[in-house]
């Protein structure tokens, strides 16, 4: 029985494991803490920032709209979920941190979740299997009594479950579970008076009675020192002249009835970490990361009834004045130390301990943008004029992110971006991606802006550098910069906000290249009283200026200029289309026509193309210096060859080739010229794809795509 008994105790010390600085954690592979056997699933959400959606059955999903703070503290979201009359949503916000919580789903129960900040979107409903204890000490006084946090913990790291017990000792050193109220009344604090003073040469004197104010208690981590001694109701914990960064805290209110505390810090190299609350660690500990700032904030019912006030002791500015309640104190973007901190309650309408003017002091307001680069990816974010993109290595830009960061008044940063294939795409604001990835597109231009009262006190200046040019001059405030209509790429850029009025003059000609003066002449085949071909009750003259339509503006957003022999159902003679376009000096002449056979239906079907074949029986009426040119002739069946295979490619309709024949349009026209046939219209099925706007789109991409590719071969 002795053996059996020793056996026992053993087991029982091996299941204790020792925490630095008095804490205590007790493993355990049982499920029963607490409430944690409730918990029979959860959803464990890895989040990115993006859009997601969560189907949490076939009533119900879960929608992730994004960030809610820039601490990424929160999410926002909604609920959408059937109901018996219709579907409704409801928006939400959910926490980022390390506790399980619940999630109220209307007419279908609740959900468990955890969410976390990761890089990429990942869900997965688990089962907590593996459960400890972890057993923190997050008070212990002289008269014996203490506090103890237990945390119930899975193998995910997820807090289940989470509560304080109260403890007192007797003489003989044995420990009892006591209540709170217990605990309050042999803690409460009598007549004792707290004076705290400062070097910034103000005071603040506070007398606490008992049961009156609650105490507010903290320790700080300090470089070199590690956890300081809690001190209490306005107490400096840090130090002052030894250059120590404050490098975490943990706060705690443990005589508060309904009232309680959480706090988020903010961390070198990290930013605003995630609000921990009650003694817990706000800060990084083992990294020698300084603390630059913090949030305080009450919580319970009796929050309302208190005023949170705190200082901070900060590099290089001495004392900063007095934050209180959720308010930011210390620096940001500065890269000082905290090195002090001062923590007071006050009722509710009450003093302030002193000024609070400037508790925070923030990095002057800055542009951060990153670029992404063919073969690289998107790069590191740079700030106020850094280039960003590369020089002499012939990589494209092909989007770009800008962020307006601190700012110091209302309004956004607006941006567009010249697209290969696709020009000017719609505006987009703070951080949103302008531009396309995973195409090997290149950027060509880009204009940026301020909006609301931004825009009355800085001005955005900007400039690119762009292949075969270099750097071109500064554009502001939604200026071009770039090219059109060159089929250059962009390379690097540099962006920065000046205060307004202040930056040098810029030039339009300077930091922007117009687009080539490119001539292309397009002639939609047929119209007015000679409709084309007939069949089916279509014609081909309606789908012969349809498509030659779509052809104009995507190659006019491309940065060509662009002539119709007609724009509307009316009547144009064959020397006439020639001769327009011989009279405005184009350089390249496109007909397009729709086929047929002599029968009312065919099988016939494809897309053919056509240059310029001399026949002695037709000789030039209006161009007898360029019919036969050779050279005219040669460019003709290259951009006949050029706009063929693209349609093919696009459309995957039958390829009938490309030929010479002696129209007249081909002949009369002193430019490289085509014809296509892009179809037959007295062919059923093909007739129904051709008179569709998808397939049309399709057909106009390749003649467009065609054009674009003759024109960066001559």
């Amino acid at each position: 029985m002795r053996r059996k008994v020793f056996l026992f105790i053993i087991m029982m010390l091996i299941g204790f494991v020792v925490f630095p600085n008095g804490s205590m954690a007790l493993t355990s592979n049982s499920p029963s803490f607490g409430n944690a056997q409730e918990i029979s699933s959860y959803y464990f959400i890895h989040y990115n920032g993006e859009e997601q959606k969560i189907v949490i059955n076939e009533n119900a999903s879960l929608v992730l709209t994004g960030w809610a703070d820039e601490s990424k503290s929160t999410v926002n979201g909604k609920l959408e979920f059937l109901t018996d009359s219709s579907n409704q949503s409801e928006d939400i916000t959910l926490d980022v941190n390390d506790n399980l919580k619940e999630l109220s789903v209307p007419e279908n129960g609740s959900i468990h979740y955890r969410l976390v900040v990761s890089d990429s979107f990942e869900v997965a409903e688990v089962s907590p299997q593996d459960l400890k204890s972890q057993i923190t000490v997050i008070a212990k006084n002289d008269n014996g009594t203490s506090i103890e946090e237990v945390k119930t913990i899975d193998e995910y790291g997820t807090v289940i479950n989470q509560v304080l017990t109260y403890y007192s000792t007797d003489e003989n050193n044995n420990k009892r579970t006591i209540t709170k109220e217990d605990y309050d009344s042999l803690n409460s604090v009598v007549d004792s008076s707290i004076s705290v003073q400062s070097s910034s040469n103000s005071s603040f004197v506070r007398t606490q009675l008992a049961g009156e104010i609650p105490t507010i208690r903290y320790t700080t981590h300090i470089q070199d020192y590690g956890w300081l001694n809690d001190v209490s109701n306005g107490e400096m914990s840090g130090t002052t002249g030894q250059a120590k960064r404050m490098e975490a805290i943990k706060i705690s209110i443990p005589n508060g009835q309904n009232l309680g505390v959480k706090y988020s810090a903010h961390v070198q190299d990290y930013g605003w970490l995630n609000y921990v609350s009650d003694g817990e660690v706000g800060g990084i500990t083992g990294q020698s990361k300084r603390m630059e700032a913090i949030k305080i904030e009450l919580t319970g019912a009796n929050a309302a009834n208190y005023d949170i006030y705190y200082r901070v002791h900060a590099q290089d500015y001495g004392w900063l004045d007095w934050a209180k309640n959720g308010e930011a104190a210390g620096t940001q973007g500065l890269t000082k130390r905290l090195e002090t901190i001062e923590i007071v309650l006050v009722e509710k309408g009450g003093n302030a301990p002193g000024s609070t003017d400037k508790p925070f002091i923030r990095k002057p307001v800055s542009l951060a943008y990153s670029t992404h680069v063919q073969d690289y990816g998107w790069m590191a974010f740079v700030e106020n004029g850094a280039m960003s993109g590369t020089q002499g290595q012939a990589k494209r830009l092909e989007a770009i992110k800008i962020n307006l960061q601190d700012a110091q008044y209302q309004g956004n940063i607006i941006y567009s971006t010249h697209v290969q294939d696709y020009g000017w795409l719609n505006n987009v604001s703070n951080g949103q991606v302008s531009g396309i990835t995973g195409q090997s597109k290149r950027m060509e231009a880009i204009k940026i802006e301020l909006t609301g009262e931004m825009a009355n006190y800085y001005d955005v200046y900007y400039r690119v550098h762009i292949q075969d040019y270099g750097w071109l001059g500064w554009a502001k405030n939604g200026m071009k910069a770039g090219s059109e209509g060159r089929t250059k790429r962009l390379e690097a850029i540099n962006i920065k906000l000046v205060p307004k009025g202040q930056g040098e003059a810029v030039s339009e000609t300077e930091a922007f290249l117009q687009p080539v003066p490119f001539i292309v002449f397009l002639d939609p085949g047929h119209g007015g009283y000679e409709p084309g071909a007939v069949a089916g009750g279509y014609r081909e003259a309606d789908l012969n200026l349809a498509v030659a339509k779509k052809v104009q503006s995507l190659l006019i957003n491309r940065g060509y200029t662009v002539y119709m022999s007609r724009n509307g159902d009316t009547s144009v003679g064959l020397l006439d289309r020639s001769k327009m376009a011989n009279d405005l000096h184009a350089d390249i002449f496109v007909s397009i026509h729709t086929n047929a056979t002599g029968s009312t239906t065919t099988t016939a079907s494809g897309i053919e193309s056509y240059f310029y074949e001399s026949d002695p029986n037709h000789p030039s009426k209006i161009n007898t210096g360029m019919a036969t040119n050779p050279v005219r002739i040669a460019k003709s069946m290259t951009l006949a060859d050029l706009i063929h295979r693209k349609m093919i490619a696009f459309t995957s309709a039958a390829n009938r080739g490309t030929d010479g024949a002696d129209f007249s349009v081909v002949r009369e026209s002193a430019m490289p010229a085509t014809l296509l046939e892009i179809g037959f219209i007295n062919n059923v099925s093909e007739r129904q794809k051709l008179f569709t706007d998808s397939y049309q789109n399709l057909l106009a991409k390749g003649i467009a795509d065609g054009i674009d590719g003759y024109y960066r071969m001559y």
